[in-house]
């Protein structure tokens, strides 16, 4: 237990902080020049006079005096002791560093408690050494110790005091200190066990334990599912398909669960709780007007579906997410879903484990323009300069082929005249 003592050292008041004159209040004529002004500031340092006491050092700080105190001392100035007491069951002991009496020059030899008789000792704590009065059950009454007590409590108290020296018996210059300590005991306390007691007529023991599916994403190319792309994917057109499966991957689990899908929406990022989304399938309907379940959702531990790709305008890439649950086969509400879905207001808690399973990113391959697509079908058919080596002819059998019905057409005409 550490406090802090008062020592009965003569405290100055300091004028730390100083003050400035009211500018339009000059206590000097105002004969003055014009132009000149002159100001109480504040002191440079505010260090000066050192407000530290006990040989305390001093530093300004954001203009203001900061105390260092010596060993033994504390308190915003040094002006306090710092002790240590402790009373325990079967002694009382009160320490104080000996740097403080060396500080404040009173020999050991000078210390003593209420009775002179009983003298302080050195002890060293902690790689500290203090001026110590220990005091027990056989002394404490023969060191001069107050004994008060009341229905409650009993107290202790005694003090750490220093004679002064005298030199010649005219002067004398050792500090005195008195140091008061008390130990205050109760007579009763309330003690109690660090448990408590349970009486058991009955053995009962229980274990729980949380446990954990797996649910697959895939895509694949076709609707075989024999083809699964691999990630990092190539470049998907917008216009194709693409087939999705989720599956339960433990073995162990096969028997216990059926695989049911609740939603699966898309984003431009890996985030699924991004703002920005494309919702597919929502409360176990499609959503997407490209969406189409391939097989039996809820009836199995594998869900199929297929979509048609699309782009976030403004992103190149699409990140998959579907939320899968999990459902008992035995349970009497069926797992598979009904569009339009009939809400239910209750479900049972083994029938609702839930789990995101994130798929991505699909990178977008543009679908080519029209002209493109004609250009690149006849590629095969043109020249390296991107002409038709066979226009000239068809243009030439064109020109003649009218010329031809021209002229029996002409000639027609004249033989019906005749």
């Amino acid at each position: 237990q550490e406090s802090t003592v008062k020592c009965l050292l003569p405290i100055f008041a300091l004028c730390l902080a100083g003050c400035e004159s009211n500018k339009s209040e000059s206590p000097f004529p105002r004969g003055l020049r014009q132009g000149v002004a002159l100001h109480l500031k504040r002191s440079l340092d505010a260090c000066l006079p050192n407000p530290c006491q006990h040989q305390g050092d001093c530093q300004v700080m954001e203009d203001r005096p900061v105390c260092s105190c010596k060993p033994g001392f504390t308190g915003a100035f040094c002006q306090d002791v710092v002790l240590k007491l402790a009373c325990e069951e079967e002694h009382m002991k009160m320490m104080v560093r000996k740097e403080v009496f060396e500080l404040l020059k009173i020999p050991q030899e000078l210390v003593h408690l209420k009775n002179r008789a009983c003298k302080v000792s050195e002890r060293e704590e902690r790689g500290e050494l203090f001026f110590a009065a220990i005091l027990t059950g056989e002394n404490h009454t023969a060191c001069g110790s107050i004994i008060q007590q009341n229905s409650s409590h009993v107290s202790y108290a005694n003090v750490i005091e220093s004679e002064r020296e005298a030199h010649g018996g005219v002067i004398s210059r050792s500090f005195q200190l008195e140091v008061h300590f008390s130990c205050i005991y109760a007579y009763e306390q309330v003690v109690r066990l660090p448990f408590t007691l349970t009486a058991v007529d009955k053995l009962v023991q229980s274990v729980v334990r949380e446990g954990h599916f797996i649910v697959s994403m895939r895509l694949y190319k076709t609707p075989a599912y024999l083809q699964p792309y691999h990630l990092p994917t190539t470049a998907i057109p917008i216009t194709d398909t693409l087939y999705v499966l989720l599956q339960i991957e433990a073995q162990h689990h096969l028997k216990y669960f059926l695989l049911s899908i609740e939603d699966c929406w898309a984003t431009p990022s890996a985030d699924p709780y991004q703002d920005v989304r494309h919702e597919l399938i929502e409360k176990g309907c499609p959503r997407d007007e490209t969406v189409m379940y391939l097989n039996a959702i809820g009836e199995s531990t594998i869900a199929k579906f297929s979509f048609q790709m699309f782009q976030f305008v403004g992103y190149s890439e699409v990140f998959l997410h579907c939320r899968a649950r999990l459902c008992l086969p035995d349970s009497p509400e069926r797992c598979a879903k009904q569009c339009p879905k009939h809400w239910r207001n209750k479900r049972a808690l083994v029938d609702d484990y839930r789990k995101i399973v994130s798929y991505g990113p699909i990178r977008l391959l543009a679908a080519p323009s029209l002209g493109a697509q004609t250009h690149h079908s006849r590629t095969d058919q043109q020249d390296p300069e991107g002409t038709n080596p066979w226009l000239p002819g068809a243009l030439i059998l064109l020109c003649a082929l009218g010329v031809l019905i021209v002229a029996a057409a002409a000639t027609s005409t004249r033989g019906r005249k005749a």
